[in-house]
């Protein structure tokens, strides 16, 4: 069984920026699977879709894996998530285990 492998060299600052374009691509065709959803999710929409107790969605809130969108109204303040940021996350963490 024949196996080529090349290793390549790549200096660091260069390797981020490729990761970061790869990121960038991920999210985006993310976004084009979900033309037809809606943008934001609540929290529960949020817990459903991670498959995830409050407690843990609070736990990555506050961890920051999850980065809230604060709208204000009159009244209240209301937390919204980017649906593709969800999703996104979800698929790297699949990709990770």
């Amino acid at each position: 069984m024949s196996t080529d492998i090349a290793v390549i060299s790549v200096p660091l600052s260069e390797w981020s920026e490729v990761k970061n374009q790869l990121a960038n691509i991920g999210k985006s065709l993310l976004a084009l699977q979900s033309k037809n959803k809606s943008e934001y999710l609540t929290p529960k929409e949020v817990c459903e879709l991670m498959k995830c107790s409050r407690n843990t969605y609070e736990n990555y809130v506050r961890s920051g894996i999850l980065i809230p969108i604060k709208v204000q109204s009159k009244k209240y303040s209301k937390l919204l998530f980017k649906r593709i940021d969800i999703e996104y996350y979800l698929c790297q963490r699949i990709e990770t285990n």
